[in-house]
């Protein structure tokens, strides 16, 4: 009797450990690919292309206004690198803040939660740094905090992808 009660927990934790990793690592390769697209902001000088913040030139999407495109010192790519940088954003904080409660309530090993919800505690300082990043016309000491903030932000998500891979090698691997 205990060895079929066994044998139907443990699909179920494989099933559960299975669906929280393949979050983190969504999570993980979300953050990661806005890190990159920062970085192109930056690098093709359009960190200042939406001069507004939370908005960019005072609308949700510029490109419905095809004056705003049109008068603004910028290109077009300019202001979509910078738009799509703040949009993408907004969807990796909503993924670090699920990432981080689905951690919370149902991992047992504690690198796993505490990691998650280390990056998402990172993240109102991050969202801060980033309106004041372009408030603050990219002042060089808060692109780098930045900066920072998402590498350990990035740092604390793969640890907690990483640790809750799916392992058929050990039996405490349905634990964690």
């Amino acid at each position: 009797m205990e060895e079929t009660h066994t044998r139907s927990y443990r699909p179920q934790a494989i099933v559960r450990r299975i669906r929280y990793h393949q979050l983190a690592s969504v999570t993980l390769v979300g953050t990661y690919v806005l890190m990159i697209l920062g970085a192109y902001t930056s690098a093709i000088g359009a960190g200042l292309s939406c001069p507004d913040w939370p908005m960019c030139y005072g609308t949700v999407v510029p490109f419905l206004h095809p004056e705003i495109i049109a008068n603004s010192p910028y290109s077009a790519l300019q202001i979509f690198a910078e738009w799509a940088h703040r949009g993408l954003a907004m969807i990796a904080g909503l993924l670090i803040i699920s990432t981080a409660l689905v951690a919370w309530y149902t991992r047992e090993r504690a690198i796993v939660r505490e990691s998650a919800v280390f990056a998402a505690l990172l993240l109102p300082v991050q969202v801060v740094l980033g309106g004041l990043t372009v408030t603050q016309s990219l002042e060089p000491v808060i692109v780098t905090s930045h900066l920072a903030t998402a590498t350990l932000i990035l740092v604390a998500l793969t640890a907690s992808t990483v640790v809750s891979w799916p392992s058929s090698d050990s039996p405490r691997s349905f634990e964690s």
